[in-house]
């Protein structure tokens, strides 16, 4: 089965325009930020998402989204803060059923930590704070439509990869999504192997693997080839079920970046 590569829409001007640019440079779909005003879900009519979906049907190219991130996430716990949340997320995936997305990606977020003094964390919230994680998913999933919740590894700590584990258990639909620089640490270039451990058991839930390199000089979200990420590892993982997103921008570094990531792992494994 082909696998299906993408790129995450930051800089174009429309919903149309981000499609035309996918279809212009061979992706099979676009990921759209919704961390960028410019394609806020919130305040589309059904007139204009039906427009939308029916746009990318003509053109052949899917949509996916990337959920609000920077500065929001799934450990709020003050309770009119942490329904708002959940309110604008579920309303955020209204939508994105009513244009025909395959998923969203969303991030975890940061918890409340408190350390003492001689100390440089403070765990005696640990329980709560997961709790907190896997109610707030759970809610959100189940109200998420045809849309696949995605949950990408953005920090993890022991605390999130411990409430994801207990959704794929219960057999919840939870997805996830792989994002390759970030099982590197910036320090040593070593890979976070508690990270790859959970992706390797949880294969069969992956959904969606953001490709981007990775260096000292610029961090990561790099072309391809211009870092220590080494992609054939994560080959493995590529199969009908992950889409790849070349996390890579603007769109013409996406399209290198494409092309670096079949000479290195070999056209035949996408």
């Amino acid at each position: 089965m082909k696998i299906k590569t993408g790129y995450h829409a930051v800089y174009e001007e429309s919903y149309f325009g981000g499609i035309d640019s996918a279809k212009k440079y061979g992706f099979d779909f676009a990921q759209f930020e919704l961390g960028v005003p410019t394609y806020f879900l919130h305040e589309l009519s059904a007139e204009k998402l039906s427009e939308i979906k029916k746009y990318t049907e003509e053109n052949g190219v899917e949509i996916t989204f990337h959920a609000p991130a920077d500065n929001v996430g799934l450990f709020y716990d003050y309770p009119p803060i942490r329904k708002s949340v959940l309110d604008e997320f579920k309303r955020i995936l209204e939508k994105a059923n009513a244009v025909g997305a395959r998923h969203m990606t969303f991030h975890t977020g940061t918890y409340s930590m408190y350390p003492k003094t001689g100390a440089k964390a403070d765990g005696s919230r640990a329980d709560y704070y997961e709790n907190i994680l896997y109610e707030n998913l759970k809610e959100l999933i189940s109200g998420c439509g045809d849309v696949l919740v995605c949950v990408e590894n953005n920090g993890f700590k022991p605390i999130e990869i411990k409430a994801l584990q207990r959704l794929i258990d219960e057999n919840v639909r939870l997805f996830l999504t792989l994002d390759t620089a970030k099982l590197y640490k910036s320090s040593d270039h070593s890979i976070l192997e508690n990270d790859l451990a959970f992706f390797e058991k949880n294969r069969e839930r992956i959904r969606e693997i953001h490709i981007h390199d990775k260096n000292d000089r610029f961090g990561s979200h790099q072309t391809v080839g211009d870092g220590y990420v080494d992609f054939e590892l994560f080959r493995p993982f590529f199969n009908g079920d992950t889409y790849l997103n070349l996390e890579v921008r603007p769109i013409e570094a996406a399209k290198q970046s494409k092309d670096n990531l079949f000479k290195e792992v070999g056209e035949n494994a996408l």
